[in-house]
């Protein structure tokens, strides 16, 4: 058979992401209440009738119901349809950089699995270990054709995702332990220990440094200009899987190359 021509690639890709947008949000709802997120099937959360499959479609249902249910008019968030349309322009900006290569296919579980946890620490400021741990597992289980690991030897790769894995849980702990000791507070949740250890998986040791730094920076300066906004003061949490979501794609995007051009200015500059 003839190759799919573009732009027929890239609506197929895009269509792929808005559909794993739709199973995210079931993801998002449910795995922080301990719910399958297979069984039963879609319904309202208010009337409870099963949403049928035309009433479902990836934003599309969203806009021709009038942002309510078809059964009860109760009004749909627009969580919804922005969760699927983050998810189908993530794959599809993905498919863009990377074509069909692992790269694209490791990048896209990746950052599906971020998405959720996103959501999930935004709104219960938990991080569910069902997509912590079993990330953790798959990026050790791909690690051998990880290109985001920083080198072309097979071994060098397992190595350097087992690496990475304890030094991101290894980092959060015991940073965590330390100021809760000094400040007598829990300062970090062993969710975002897990979350760090899935990270370290996927993008290895640069990964797990650049992701703590985007995301304490962000964090901090996030925090600081809440506290005059909601009236808040430095002991308020701040959810930290928000900003170790986006900090570690980043990474997995960008650590090698801008770890690369760091000490590449420092050599130019000594």
């Amino acid at each position: 058979m003839p190759p799919i021509p573009e732009p027929l690639q890239s609506m197929f890709v895009l269509a792929f992401g808005l559909i794993m947008g739709s199973f995210l949000n079931v993801c998002i709802h449910r795995l922080p209440v301990g719910q399958s997120v297979v069984r039963p099937r879609s319904r309202c959360p208010r009337c409870q009738v099963q949403i049928p499959w035309y009433d479902n479609i990836p934003v599309l249902s969203w806009l021709l119901l009038g942002r309510v249910c078809r059964a009860c008019a109760a009004r749909i968030s627009v969580r919804y349809p922005f969760v699927e349309a983050l998810a189908g322009m993530t794959v599809l900006l993905l498919w863009w950089r990377f074509g069909a290569t692992g790269a694209f296919l490791i990048a896209t579980a990746f950052a599906l699995a971020l998405v959720v946890l996103f959501f999930t620490d935004w709104d219960h400021q938990l991080l569910p270990d069902a997509v912590t741990l079993t990330g953790f597992g798959v990026g050790i289980a791909v690690a051998w054709v990880n290109p985001f690991l920083g080198t072309e030897d097979g071994w060098a790769r397992i190595w350097a995702s087992l690496g990475g894995a304890a030094l991101g849980s290894g980092v959060l702990w015991g940073v965590g332990a330390i100021y809760g000791r000094l400040r007598g507070v829990e300062a970090m949740g062993l969710g975002d220990v897990k979350m760090m250890a899935m990270v370290g998986a996927f993008a290895g040791p640069a990964g797990v440094l650049f992701t703590i730094f985007a995301a304490s920076a962000a964090g901090a300066l996030i925090g600081l200009l809440l506290i005059p906004l909601r009236g808040g003061s430095l002991q308020d949490k701040l959810p930290f899987g928000c900003f170790l979501a986006p900090a570690a794609l980043a990474a997995l995007l960008f650590s090698r190359g801008a770890i690369e051009a760091y000490f590449g200015l420092l050599g130019r500059v000594s």
